[in-house]
């Protein structure tokens, strides 16, 4: 489905008709519409079949079902005006009237499925007249014009654009029965704090929509960040598979107890917890995480039975390979073999509201359990022990697994990217897929050339740390000083950097174990050092503190004391 706007041009008397139809038609293009152009001439020496010609003209890229913002008056008397929007109906659009002058066309007013007055004289004389197509803004006061001091109700061109997305989204309300089983409903939590959130967002819906014939209702749960360019652009992808796309604003007080463990995650991961409430007669919805990519038909995950859980999940597989949990120290009973990602989360949302209020019960977690290092994924892992179906691997398969077999065709699963970034210059199947599918969102025009930035940087970035660290390695006289625990990353250091007498580890408090091959000391000891030292640090060390630690000792990042991951490759677990 295509939106159109109709823009006036040509020697128009009414200069201030044509500024206020260019003004709207300037937003419209911002948000993607397409321009129908109508020159202002003397209608009177056409032949009906003349003027017929030119309508069609006009109206050539219309297809059926699209939805046309019509500016009215064009200038060209009431009947052109008749013929345009008659001729216009014929192909089964919707026709939004921006009405910026008072006209007495009656056949043009009541055909219309919905009058946006813009000024507070057409609102009052639509008002006298009880037409009952117009589209009264509730959050405007038509009388005294809320978002302008004159008399236009909406002046500036971010008003603009929210009325006419606003109007947008009541002409395309959604008419689904939510427990239609043939609707598959997905959520996201979406912070925005960049503005470069909603692309993610969006990507993930585009994945699912090529890869599905069925019919989704998305649900965007969202907060004040979401900007009205981001908004329309989600509208966007969603329709353009003929899916349905609602948005549910969250308040993010509700989560400020909590915030500042929220603080190296996006505090919209906590608003998933609002949904069993929000969505009261929802039985069921899929959740997902902004960074998936999804191969393969979701219906497959939509038709699975969750009626005996509260919720189904895949066992995260990046438990063995990366850091523990902490919370499961706390918990012993609950195995790391059954502790699941929460990524992909299908919530029956029956069941849920059954157990309690999944909003407190998260919450009063966290506040009882502050040291959980995966807040919100600690919580339902905890809460809902015993009351998971845990699902095939192929439903949450980590970006890092893919990437490390290097397989040639990229299986039918959802990928995550799970904190990895794309990587262009991986050549694995998965990144040139995603960056295609970003390619087909309405963010291509940043995202393309902003990708291709991104991947140089970071390679230009492990290039700068290996000039810098090359003198020092150089000098036979220096001391390799690593910090953090002895993990597969700094045993693979070890073997690349030939290991001399003297070198040892740091952690803020020291701890050795038997199989170390370096001792390890306190931090402080580096106050005392005299000999001269290269440090290599693994950021997670000391519960990610590692790099504040020797900045607060002195040492300079990228001379004194270099960051693992940043030199390493993706396959050595290095950034991406």
């Amino acid at each position: 489905m295509n939106v159109h706007i109709t823009n006036i041009y040509g020697f128009i008397h009414d200069q201030n008709l044509r500024k206020k139809q260019n003004l709207y038609a300037d937003a419209a293009h911002a948000l993607g519409f397409k321009e129908m152009g109508i020159f202002n001439f003397d209608v009177s020496t056409d032949t009906e079949n003349e003027l017929s010609k030119r309508i069609d003209g006009i109206i050539s890229s219309l297809q059926f079902n699209d939805l046309v913002f019509v500016q009215l008056p064009t200038g060209n008397g009431e009947h052109y005006d008749n013929l345009l929007i008659n001729k216009i109906k014929a192909y089964n659009t919707k026709v939004c009237i921006l009405l910026h002058e008072t006209i007495e066309y009656e056949y043009v007013l009541n055909a219309a499925d919905l009058i946006m007055p813009t000024n507070n004289e057409v609102h009052a004389y639509l008002k006298e007249h009880n037409y009952s197509n117009v589209f009264y803004k509730k959050n405007i006061n038509y009388e005294f014009g809320l978002y302008s001091n004159s008399s236009n109700i909406i002046s500036s061109d971010f008003y603009i654009k929210k009325y006419l997305i606003d109007a947008q989204d009541q002409l395309e309300e959604s008419v689904l029965n939510e427990q239609d089983d043939d609707i598959i409903h997905i959520g996201f939590g979406l912070h925005d704090k960049t503005g470069h959130y909603s692309v993610w967002v969006g990507t993930v819906m585009q994945s699912i929509l090529e890869h599905t014939d069925s019919r989704i209702c998305f649900h965007i749960l969202h907060d004040e960040t979401l900007s009205i360019d981001n908004k329309y652009k989600l509208e966007k992808v969603a329709r353009s598979g003929s899916s349905i796309i609602e948005f549910h604003k969250i308040d993010e007080n509700d989560f400020s107890v909590v915030k500042n463990q929220m603080s190296r995650f996006t505090i919209g991961t906590m608003f998933r917890r609002s949904l069993p409430e929000l969505l009261p007669n929802l039985n069921r919805i899929i959740y997902l995480d902004a960074d998936l990519f999804v191969n393969r038909d979701i219906k497959e995950l939509w038709d699975v039975d969750i009626c005996e859980y509260c919720l189904a999940g895949v066992a995260d597989e990046g438990v063995d390979i990366h850091n523990y949990p902490k919370i499961l120290n706390k918990y012993p009973g609950i195995k790391k073999e059954s502790y699941f990602n929460a990524g992909v989360l299908y919530m029956n949302l029956k069941k849920l509201r059954e157990f309690g209020n999944l909003k407190k019960l998260v919450v009063d977690f966290l506040v009882e359990n502050p040291e959980a290092g995966l807040p919100d994924q600690d919580a339902l892992n905890v809460i809902f022990h015993n009351k998971v179906l845990y699902l095939d691997g192929s439903w949450n398969r980590f970006v890092f697994m893919h990437r490390k077999d290097n397989v040639e065709k990229l299986d039918k699963a959802i990928f995550h990217y799970a904190a990895a970034l794309l990587m262009l210059y991986s050549h694995s199947q998965i990144d040139l897929e995603y960056f295609r599918t970003i390619c087909r969102t309405p963010w291509i025009d940043y995202e393309m050339y902003h990708q291709f930035e991104q991947c140089f940087d970071r390679m230009n970035d492990r290039v700068y740390q290996y000039q810098n660290m090359l003198c020092l390695l150089s000098d036979s006289d220096v001391k390799h000083v690593f910090y953090g625990e002895e993990n597969k990353k700094l045993k693979t250091l070890y073997s690349r950097i030939h290991l001399k007498d003297g070198d040892y580890r740091v952690l803020e408090y020291a701890k050795n174990m038997e199989s170390d091959i370096l001792p390890c000391k306190d931090l402080s000891v580096l106050k005392d050092e005299k000999s001269p030292i290269i440090i290599f640090v693994n950021w997670e060390s000391d519960d990610c503190s590692a790099i504040q630690n020797l900045e607060e000792l002195g040492f300079k990042n990228g001379k004194d004391f270099f960051v693992v991951e940043r030199f390493f490759s993706f396959f050595d677990g290095g950034f991406m």
